[in-house]
């Protein structure tokens, strides 16, 4: 077996072009087999193709005409038709060339088997073209006679010289003069081969010295500035002095570069630095008629000199070609106009640079004009001019172009601006989110953070720092860590942003926001108010503050005592109540400084708080709005309100979007829509791990997020000791569990459709029932629980030990086998689930505290992940892992927080060989990309990329 490759004239391209053939050896004959496709090859495993064959094969594949279709010809067009355009035509015609000269350089260099015109009914070997490195010289022979100018062409092999007109050739390449001469794949230097068209029929053209002028102008011109002359009869004019060097600004096509060719001019004729030849004759005719031979010889030690300015300014020098290394396409033309006044001192002149059929661009370097920024309401106007030479225009129209990524501009003045590779860094985000209106440049002021890598255009009008002291009014000792968060919060009040303070559970959340709220308070002007007492007259008073604070049912109480205790001067009141009671009170919110509510509510009246105008909206565990299509987000960003805070441990519980709510809320459209947020950075960061989008979005979001952990700002946080205790499931208990794994496998095998998280949810649902208690996936279940006997154990040493603990579980169920244990023992204790009712929270909170034959609190999973305050709990039992790390680390906040005198023994129950096992194991090896923005982890995703982990 053996590779050929024939050369064959394609009509519609009009160019020879390559295919590759294999071929074998029977009984002495070389004959045709196949094609030599990718299927052919793959079927032939004991036959390998050299390493020039398969640098061939790729160069031919390339080639191909429907490659050449897809890459030159868009929907409707056919080559006909954007052959009319002849500069088109050229240039597609040279680009294919390009890659059929380094084909013929391949095939020469490794005497690869080629043919011309081949068909299946041709012998093989007849049809053979010999291949040579032979470069042929091309000699004009100019002859002055009495008849006139007798002139030939010759082509000189280093041995002998040529007549085409004595020769058979055929044409393979134009642009770079690839022939068959005599059976022979020979290159022809310096010309193209559509030069030697007039050669072909006769040796010899006369040319009547009156009619050589016209002659020259039309044909003989573009040989001569090629082809070597031997003159005859004619004197000879040596010119072999550099006159000037002029530096030419081309595009690489295949390198998707601009690059550098220098000319260097001898009076009248110039050579290019990658061109090889050293010597060139001319012919000119003056005004009266008389002919003069010019031999030009380049001077290559001067031009040496210029090579060596090139490559100290870091130009690289490849052949004659000269670039800057980098994946800017224009980062030579930059680097020319950054050395361009040390060029003009060397002797370089620049010769016009044209780009997109002949536009020019300009070559003065450039620089930004930055004015004041101003602001305006809620916007930024960012004023910001453009120079380049001469000329000056506003920044703002490049912002189009810096959002496509396209360094392209057209002027006004028909030339062409190319905006720097580092202004697209540099102002990518800022062209992102800044829009233009009535001819100004603007920007949110929420998305100031953008400005900090501009310091030309920051503005000056941002409140940076506070200097906060607590006010006598209020009745608490805040920690360093605190004044600073409160610090924080009033910036953001005086710069007009929103604020989301997501420090670690247990650091005062509460209590930095109430700090704030009265500092804000002791700042209102005071007004006047008719007493109804007739004896008091006018009384004088505070401006409302008008906050609402929005929460979880269960921690209206909380927050209103807090408030209560720490700020008893302000007016509070609790927004909860039946409806009628509600409708009565709503009307009246506005003369408070502190109205409390739930979400719910807030949800069922949207209607009449959209009425009222607060001064602030706050969020305490906002994660509660991450659903952006719920009617609850829907609902509190319809409601008005210039001031807003988010409060939350967890602000990124399951996904990026989480975090979008959230910004949302606080500073609307900071973050763009949430479809362009989903662009933008879900899909990038969380499939495509763009770490360049990751920093964008932490640049955004990072001035309106403050998140401390207790182990930064606490040095007197009470130790803690975790554990876990690994619980064998009893014999029954893991032969019912296996088989229910089995069936779940099964099920997965019969999805066709991706797995849903809530698919992957309910699908192990039943397997963690079975883990921790038989009894809960069948009530009247018999088996025993492995874990049940670990749980009662320790359950017994605490009682004997006279410790409190919390016990939480995701399956309420689940804590019932617990509470009846401590039924039949006598062991008192509190509980909290979903279904307990508002009003008795606040008393199994009171009752676990400050009763100390309440030795357990029973929490279940959804009921216990927010601000409760358990400060007396030593112990903290989690009977189940779960799904989100985030809801153990809550868990454990709830005893582990400020206040917390004791040590904290957290002890984790899981059930040996079984998805539960598997959870914790997810939990130690998997971390999210919301730990890169706020120090978290997000665990839910890792489920369904993990079921058949889950399952082993």
């Amino acid at each position: 077996m053996f590779l050929f490759i024939d050369f064959t004239f394609h009509p519609i391209i009009e160019l020879v072009l390559p295919n590759a053939y294999i071929a074998e050896q029977r009984n002495g004959y070389c004959v045709f087999y196949k094609k030599a496709s990718d299927e052919v090859l793959r079927s032939l495993p004991n036959w390998e193709l050299s390493s020039a064959e398969k640098e061939a094969l790729s160069i031919i594949n390339s080639l191909q005409p429907n490659e050449l279709y897809q890459k030159y010809l868009k929907k409707g067009d056919t080559f006909s038709k954007i052959y009319q355009n002849a500069q088109t035509k050229k240039h597609i015609q040279e680009q294919i060339e390009d890659k059929t000269d380094k084909l013929l350089t391949l095939i020469c260099k490794n005497e690869l088997f080629i043919t011309t015109n081949y068909t299946h009914k041709d012998e093989l070997v007849k049809k053979q073209v010999l291949t040579t490195t032979q470069v042929l010289e091309p000699i004009l022979e100019l002859k002055k006679t009495e008849e006139g100018i007798r002139y030939r062409l010759l082509l000189d092999n280093g041995e002998r010289t040529l007549l085409p007109c004595q020769s058979h050739i055929e044409f393979l390449n134009n642009h770079h003069a690839w022939v068959i001469l005599n059976k022979k794949v020979v290159r022809i230097a310096h010309i193209k081969t559509s030069h030697l068209t007039p050669f072909l029929n006769k040796e010899t053209t006369i040319i009547p010295e009156r009619s050589f002028p016209e002659y020259f102008e039309k044909f003989l011109k573009k040989i001569l500035r090629n082809a070597k002359v031997l003159p005859i009869g004619f004197d000879i004019i040596e010119r072999n002095e550099l006159t000037d060097t002029a530096i030419e600004i081309f595009f690489d096509f295949f390198a998707n570069h601009y690059k550098i060719h220098l000319v260097f001019h001898y009076n009248d004729y110039a050579f290019s630095s990658h061109q090889h030849k050293t010597i060139q004759s001319d012919l000119q005719i003056d005004d009266n008629n008389r002919i003069f031979i010019y031999n030009y010889r380049r001077n290559t030690t001067e031009e040496a000199k210029k090579y060596a300015i090139l490559e100290q300014m870091g130009f690289t020098n490849q052949s004659g070609t000269f670039f800057l290394e980098s994946t800017d396409p224009f980062a030579s033309y930059f680097h020319l106009l950054h050395h361009r006044e040390a060029l003009t001192a060397a002797g370089f002149s620049l010769l016009p640079f044209v780009i997109d059929g002949g536009k020019e661009v300009t070559i003065a370097p450039s620089e930004l004009i930055f004015n004041h920024t101003h602001t305006e309401n809620d916007w930024f106007d960012l004023s910001i001019k453009v120079k380049q030479g001469d000329s000056l225009f506003d920044f703002k129209d490049l912002i189009k172009n810096i959002k496509e990524n396209n360094p392209i501009y057209p002027l006004p003045n028909g030339k062409i601006f190319i905006i720097p590779q580092e202004w697209f860094s540099k102002f990518q985000s800022i062209a992102k989110y800044a829009k233009v209106q009535k001819e100004k440049l603007q920007l949110a002021k929420s998305n100031y953070a953008l400005l900090e890598a501009i310091p030309e255009i920051k503005p000056q009008s941002l409140v940076e720092k506070v200097s906060y002291t607590p006010s006598d009014k209020l009745k608490a000792t805040l920690r360093p860590y605190q004044i600073e968060g409160v610090e924080w919060l009033l910036q953001h009040y005086h710069n007009g942003v929103g604020a989301c303070l997501a420090d670690d559970m247990g650091l005062g959340k509460t209590l930095q926001t109430i700090a704030l709220l009265v500092n804000i308070h002791d700042s209102l002007p005071e007004k006047s108010i008719d007493s109804s007492d007739l004896f008091s007259g006018i009384e004088v008073q505070k401006e409302a503050l008008k906050v609402l604070v929005i929460l979880p049912s269960s921690l209206i109480f909380n927050w209103y005592d807090e408030a209560k205790r720490f700020a008893p001067h302000l007016k509070c009141t609790q927004y909860v109540g039946t409806g009628i009671e509600r409708k009565r009170k709503v009307r009246r919110l506005t003369n408070y400084d502190l109205v409390f509510t739930s979400y719910p509510i807030v949800e069922r009246d949207i209607k009449e708080l959209q009425q009222l105008d607060f001064r602030y909206i706050i969020l305490d565990e906002s994660q509660r709005i991450k659903n952006k299509n719920s009617k609850t987000f829907k609902a509190i960003n319809s409601l008005k309100a210039p001031h807003r805070i988010a409060l939350s441990g967890t602000p990124i519980e399951n996904s990026l979007s989480d975090l979008w709510s959230q910004m949302q809320f606080i500073n609307p459209n900071i973050l763009k829509s949430y479809p362009s947020f989903h662009k933008n950075y879900e899909i990038e960061i969380s499939k495509k791990k763009n770490l360049q989008a990751l920093e964008e979005l932490k640049t955004i979001i990072s001035p309106f997020l403050l998140r401390r952990t207790k182990e930064q700002v606490l040095d007197d946080l009470p130790e803690m000791e975790a554990q876990i205790i690994y619980c064998p499931l009893t014999e029954e208990q893991a032969k019912w569990y296996e088989s229910e794994k089995s069936k779940v496998r099964n099920q997965l095998l019969q999805i066709a459709a991706p797995i849903t998280e809530f698919n992957a949810l309910n699908m192990l649902t039943k397997l963690r029932q079975i883990s921790n208690h038989p009894m809960l996936a069948d009530k009247d279940s018999l088996i025993p629980s492995g874990k049940y006997e670990e749980v009662v154990n320790c359950m017994q040493e605490l009682v004997q030990a006279s410790h409190k603990a919390l016990i939480f579980s995701s399956f309420v169920s689940h804590l019932s086998i617990y509470e009846q244990w401590c039924k039949e023992n006598g062991v008192k204790y509190a509980k909290l689930t979903g279904s307990t009712p508002t009003a008795e929270r606040k008393n199994e909170v009171e009752a676990f505290q400050q009763n100390p034959e309440v030795t357990f609190f029973f929490i279940s999973l959804k009921a216990g992940e927010v601000g409760l305050n358990l400060t007396q709990a030593s112990y903290v039992l989690l009977l189940d892992p779960w799904w989100n790390p985030f809801s153990e680390k809550q868990a454990i906040a709830r005893a582990h927080r400020l206040g917390q005198k004791n040590k904290v023994n957290v002890v984790r129950f899981v059930s040996k060989d079984t998805v539960e096992e598997k959870i914790i194991r997810l939990q130690k090896a998997k971390t999210d990309l919301a730990d890169d923005i706020i120090g978290e982890q997000n665990f839910i995703k890792e489920i369904i990329s993990n079921m058949n982990t889950l399952l082993e």
